[in-house]
């Protein structure tokens, strides 16, 4: 269990802290909503944001969006990249709401809103409130919103500020064919210049607006539960994001699963963290046959391929070479080939040393590897209790990571500088769990979460880390409450929404927002 304890919000900021300097050019923010998975338990929120921002660290919450409760409704409410709705922000049942994670500090803000889908005379209606709170529940005419703007499907607007309205607009506008506006706010001091599909008006406010700090929070009300409101292109004149800022420099910008792909009964998990990955650990030799189609599903560089199988012969005796262990090698390498651009390197066999391999044969592993792909990266993970004074790593190895599940901060960061000092010059991983091990099975789903900040907190401490490769969540025991089994995602919904966060602030570039 963890010894220090952190609180998530804690971990985060100690992660995410940037050293005083000159910050780069502000640019716009525009999600765009594309190629999200919109998979349980996180439904798409934060999924894909590296290629759907261009950026790919601003996250979103999700918040009540009422008038009378601050409840955030349950996950699927608020949804990216629906099935029926790719490509878009989707609001589903009744009323709800979510908050962009970085606020506006400019004073344009522009989306494309869609009250009902495919209705243009409904009353219900599609909302952005802005305010200089992060705790607000959303909604439009609450005190804490320094200004609310709604669209209603039959084109009508309102605008308000704390507590009240200060103009209602009926049939301002026209619907699109499929019940959309193309909404711009642009606000200079007390005014608003609103456009809403083409038709313009300029109005005066009871109040200026600050624009030096506001939450943005997009939302709908309404009392179908059938229906469902969309939102598009949201674009941002500027957004301070220095609490979601990726440190300058080369280390850690590695994230992905180990597992993603262990066998044909375990499954291919490649193509569902698509979207918050780019380092993947994938095998292809099944007991039975190759399978180097999985390769597929990597992005570009974006897997390392497990070679045990072909090496080593383990057991509980020990883990000697096949007699053929060459052989064998170069016939994974020609199943990988037509594939290999979807390969960043090898991984070699599993924990080698803890399992018994000598170090002359896992030396070996690593150089029939590097002789016949030397621009690949040769991966050895070991067994984080194996990390000590006698430990040591063959030349021909570039990365080096080792797990050690279920312990706490110092002992996590006392083997991370001893690894450190035993694989001088290497790049090195690390592998928190994403689901209780069969040693330490009462670990709730909180304490995955906070598993997963911590161990990006002591990544940015070490510069020799670059990467962190999570280890399942399909690998391990099911938790404690529902009875053993194999973990899946939905059983995590906590360390999941994490793992999504962290993958945003390891792979996305914040800094382009000012």
């Amino acid at each position: 269990m963890i010894t220090r304890l952190l609180t998530v919000a804690a971990i985060v900021a100690a992660c995410v802290a940037v050293p005083g300097g000159a910050h780069a050019a502000p640019a716009p923010f525009h999600d765009d909503f594309d190629n999200a998975v919109d998979a349980d338990p996180t439904y798409g929120l934060n999924d894909n944001l590296k290629q759907r921002q261009g950026t790919g660290a601003v996250t979103y919450s999700r918040v009540s969006g009422r008038w009378n409760t601050g409840d955030v409704p349950r996950p699927w409410f608020a949804q990216v990249g629906h099935p029926n709705h790719r490509g878009k922000l989707s609001l589903h049942l009744g009323t709800t709401a979510v908050r962009l994670d970085a606020p506006s500090t400019g004073s344009t803000i522009s989306a494309t809103l869609t009250p009902v889908a495919g209705d243009r005379t409904s009353g219900d209606w599609s909302s952005i409130a802005l305010g200089r709170s992060a705790n607000s529940w959303g909604y439009v005419s609450n005190q804490d919103i320094d200004l609310g703007f709604l669209v209603r499907a039959n084109g009508g607007v309102q605008i308000f500020q704390p507590g009240k309205p200060v103009v209602t607009l009926p049939a301002f506008a026209v619907a699109g064919d499929d019940g959309s506006f193309d909404v711009t706010l642009k606000l200079a001091g007390a005014k608003l210049d609103l456009t809403v599909n083409g038709k313009h008006e300029t109005i005066t406010l009871g109040t200026a607006v600050p624009t030096e700090r506001l939450w943005v929070y997009l939302g709908r009300y309404s009392d179908n539960d059938k229906t469902v409101s969309l939102v598009d292109d949201l674009q941002i004149e500027q957004l301070n994001s220095d609490d979601l800022r990726k440190l300058p420099g080369p280390q850690l910008r590695y994230y992905g699963y180990f597992g993603a792909r262990l066998n044909l009964a375990g499954g291919n998990h490649l193509p569902e963290v698509r979207g918050r990955s780019n380092l993947n650990w994938v095998q292809i030799s099944d007991v039975d046959a190759y399978r180097p189609e999985v390769l597929q599903d990597c992005a570009p560089a974006g897997c390392v391929v497990h070679t045990g199988n072909e090496f080593f012969d383990c057991d509980a005796a020990g883990c000697p070479l096949h007699p053929n262990a060459a052989e064998r090698w170069q016939v994974l390498a020609s199943k990988v080939r037509p594939y290999l651009d979807r390969v960043a390197g090898f991984v070699l066999q599993d924990e080698p040393f803890h399992h018994g391999a000598s170090f002359a044969d896992v030396e070996f592993s690593a150089q029939q590897i590097k002789d016949t792909f030397p621009d690949k990266k040769v991966m050895l993970i070991e067994a984080g209790v194996r990390v000590d004074d006698a430990f040591r790593v063959p030349a021909a190895v570039d990365w080096v990571g080792f797990d050690e599940y279920c312990v706490g901060y110092e002992a996590l960061e006392a083997r991370m500088t001893e690894l450190e000092e035993r694989a001088p010059g290497k790049e090195l991983f690390l592998l928190p769990e994403a689901a209780p091990q069969s040693w330490c099975a009462d670990r709730t789903d909180a304490d995955l979460e906070s598993t997963q900040y911590l161990y990006m907190a002591l990544a940015r401490q070490h510069p020799a880390f670059v990467g962190i490769m999570v280890f399942g969540p399909w690998t391990g025991v099911g938790p404690a409450a529902t009875g053993p089994g194999t973990p899946v995602p939905s059983k995590f919904p906590r360390a999941t929404e994490a793992q999504e966060r962290v993958a945003a602030l390891v792979l996305g570039d914040a800094r382009l927002l000012g």
